[in-house]
């Protein structure tokens, strides 16, 4: 059964459900269950995983525009195609089917050709939205474990590098030492000399994986923000499939940061993605005016502890509504490994990344969150003039 479609058919008429299924069962690769009531389409849901939902429209207590909103604002749920059954041929009866989630109607009394020709159509396109959802999931799980690889990698090619600088200088010094005491003949002349060559290869191969792991910003060019904030609105349109309101405040001037440009959208956009996260688990309904505000200004460093005086910085303030955090979380936030979601697959690289990025632009990044009113990140790089 585990490769059949499981299709469930939900109608408080058992007629019309005999009807249907009668239609369907021909078919061996349709695993039929039937509900009579919205109240237990509901339960079947959380004991089997539907690639179909045939829903009346007309049902006592619960109807199946009801039913259909309850589905899609479960996340679990929310992917499953709903095709109404009605009687109703009026246009606002099928546009709130629309409106609601749904993604097809078929009208009573049934047509064989065309009950089983739709419920062919929106399984083949489920099941191939299934399929491409998991090469997504697969290419996701190979790019964290990527980004793991060179996070852990670029941070022992950093030290290790940091170490070595001393040992040319401390060679050089050896040297002179020997000389003075006329200890330095050709034998230990030599060996010095290939011990500093090995150091400058170590350092050569060291400087490589740093370059390989973006430690070395080599590719950071003058950029204005309003308008790297504006192409990062046209690539980020998430929000709008939860019915996110996404406010952006731009400066009414040109606003210059030199930076590598993906890097910073980067950092935006996993902002921007935790702040959507908060607020789908405050709020069970996705239409529940869910906000995230994004804002460019100006500040003088001497205002911040963590900023350099007399320096002016560009703030990017990303504020939401979601659910919050506690003192707790905020304390370890910026932990590389540190997540919240771990059950849903967060591999807690995404704001250690960030911050790392940050401080390689020479700014900083902080939040304040206060738990069931929201989170507000501040962003923080050195101003640049544009020549």
């Amino acid at each position: 059964m585990s490769n059949r479609f499981r299709i469930l058919v939900v109608d408080d008429d058992l007629k019309n459900i005999q009807v249907g299924i009668n239609f369907l069962k021909q078919n061996e690769n349709y695993h039929l269950v039937f509900a009579v009531s919205g109240e237990q389409a509901i339960e079947r849901t959380k004991e089997v995983d539907f690639d179909l939902i045939l829903l009346d429209i007309i049902m006592p207590v619960m109807d199946g525009y009801e039913v259909c909103r309850r589905l899609k604002s479960d996340s679990r749920t929310r992917q499953i195609p709903v095709i109404f059954l009605t009687a109703k041929h009026e246009e606002d009866s099928l546009m709130k089917g629309f409106e609601v989630g749904g993604a097809d109607y078929i009208t009573k009394p049934f047509k064989a050709p065309e009950l089983n020709a739709r419920v062919k159509t929106h399984l083949e396109l489920h099941n191939h939205y299934k399929k491409e959802i998991a090469k997504l999931h697969q290419l996701l799980m190979y790019s964290q474990k990527t980004e793991t690889i060179k996070f852990i990698a670029g941070g022992i090619a950093h030290d290790c590098n940091n170490f070595m600088m001393s040992i040319p200088h401390n060679i050089f010094m050896l040297e002179q030492r020997m000389e003075q005491n006329g200890l330095l003949d050709n034998y230990y002349r030599q060996l010095m000399q290939g011990v500093t060559a090995s150091v400058e290869s170590v350092s050569g191969l060291l400087d490589q994986l740093c370059n390989f792991t973006g430690r070395d910003d080599t590719v950071c060019d003058i950029v204005d923000m309003n308008e790297v904030v504006s192409d990062l609105s046209k690539v980020y349109k998430d929000y709008a499939r939860y019915n996110i309101n996404f406010d952006i405040i731009f400066l009414n001037e040109p606003i210059y940061i030199f930076a590598d440009k993906l890097h910073v959208e980067q950092v935006l956009l996993n902002v921007l993605l935790n702040a959507q996260h908060a607020i789908l688990d405050l709020s069970a309904d996705i239409s529940d005016g869910g906000r995230i505000r994004l804002q460019l200004d100006k500040t003088d460093g001497q205002l911040h502890e963590n900023l350099v005086d007399n320096t002016i910085y560009l703030v990017i303030t990303i504020e939401d509504n979601g659910v919050g955090m506690s003192a707790e979380v905020i304390e370890n936030i910026f932990d590389p490994y540190f997540s919240t979601r771990k059950d849903e697959g967060g591999s807690g690289l995404g704001l250690a990344v960030s911050q790392e990025i940050v401080q390689a632009h020479r700014g900083t990044i902080d939040v304040t969150s206060k738990v069931g009113e929201g989170t507000c990140f501040h962003i923080y790089f050195p101003c640049q003039s544009e020549s």
